[in-house]
C-alpha cells in the first residue's frame, strides 16, 4: 500500500504500510508529528540514516532503536523503517526478551539477536508479502505465559468485532479469577492494563473500518462514543490526526 499525506505541520509522510494481526509495518519518510505514546511497541531502523527519538528534552539516536509501550516520545522526520507490534504479539517474547527487561526510555537495538529478521521486511518491494513471512517466523515457547491469557485476548477481539462492550466480568469469569484479581492479572499476562489494551484494538478496528466506512461510522463501530473521543485517541497514540492516518492507510 503506497501512502502519500502531508500532515498540518507541512512535513509529509511517503511510503508503504502493512498490517497483519497484531503487527503494522510502515516504510518510507516519517512526517511532521506531535509527542505521543501508543500501546504497542515500536521499533525503528534508520534507512540510509540514523534514527532521532525525543523523549522530553532528551534525544536518542542510533541506527535501530525500540520504543516501548506507553513511552511518551516524537519521531524525527527520516526515512525509517518502523513495525508496531501488539504488547501480546509472540514478537515481543522471542525478538527482543533482552532488551525489554531494560528499564530505560528508549532501547538502542543494534546488534540485537534477531535484528536481521526485521530488517529482511527492507528486502522487497512488497511490504505487504515481507510482513507475512515475518510473522511466521515469530515463533516463541509459550510456557512462561498463563494459558488462559490467549483465550481471553480472543474473546475480547472478537466482542469488539462484533460491536459489543467486552464484560470485564465475563472475561474474570473466562480467567477463573474475581474482577478485581483479573485486572491486576491481565496487566502482568499483557503489559498493559486492560483499559489501556482495549482502548487499543478498538483503534486499530476503527481504522481497519474507515477503510470501508467514514471516520464517524467506523468509530461508532468501533465501540467509541463519539468521533471527537476517536480523534483524541488518534492523535495521542500516532501524534498525527485520525484523518492522515485514514488516508495513510486507504492511498494506493
Amino acid at each position: 500500500m503506497s501512502v502519500s499525506k502531508k500532515t498540518r505541520q507541512g512535513q509529509s509522510w511517503q511510503g508503504k504500510v502493512a498490517m497483519v494481526p497484531g503487527l503494522i509495518a510502515f516504510r518510507g519518510k516519517a512526517g511532521d508529528n506531535k509527542p505521543h505514546k501508543h500501546w504497542a511497541h515500536q521499533m525503528v531502523v534508520g534507512l540510509g540514516n540514523p534514527v532521532e527519538v525525543r523523549v522530553g528534552q532528551a534525544c536518542y539516536a542510533g541506527t535501530s532503536l525500540l520504543i516501548p509501550a506507553g513511552t511518551i516520545h516524537q519521531l524525527q522526520t527520516a526515512r525509517v523503517l518502523c513495525l508496531y507490534a501488539d504488547p501480546t504479539h509472540n514478537i515481543c517474547k522471542t525478538l527482543l526478551p533482552q532488551a525489554m527487561a531494560q528499564n530505560i526510555p528508549i532501547i538502542k537495538l543494534d546488534g540485537t539477536p534477531g535484528m536481521e529478521q526485521l530488517i529482511q521486511l527492507n528486502s522487497t518491494d512488497d511490504l505487504q508479502a515481507a510482513l507475512e513471512d515475518f510473522r511466521k517466523t515469530c515463533t516463541c515457547s509459550l510456557s512462561r505465559q498463563d494459558n488462559r491469557f490467549q483465550p481471553v485476548v480472543e474473546v475480547l477481539r472478537s466482542e469488539l468485532m462484533h460491536g459489543r462492550e467486552p464484560s470485564r466480568t465475563v472475561l474474570a469469569e473466562l480467567a477463573h479469577l474475581s474482577s478485581s484479581r483479573f485486572s491486576h492479572w491481565f496487566s502482568e499476562q499483557a503489559g498493559l492494563p486492560f483499559r489501556s489494551y482495549k482502548k487499543w484494538l478498538k483503534l486499530l478496528l476503527a481504522f481497519e473500518l474507515s477503510q470501508s466506512l467514514s471516520l464517524t461510522d467506523a468509530a461508532m463501530t468501533a465501540g467509541f462514543s463519539d468521533q471527537a473521543h476517536f480523534c483524541r485517541a488518534a492523535m495521542e497514540a500516532f501524534g498525527v490526526n485520525s484523518t492522515t492516518i485514514k488516508q495513510l492507510l486507504s492511498e494506493k
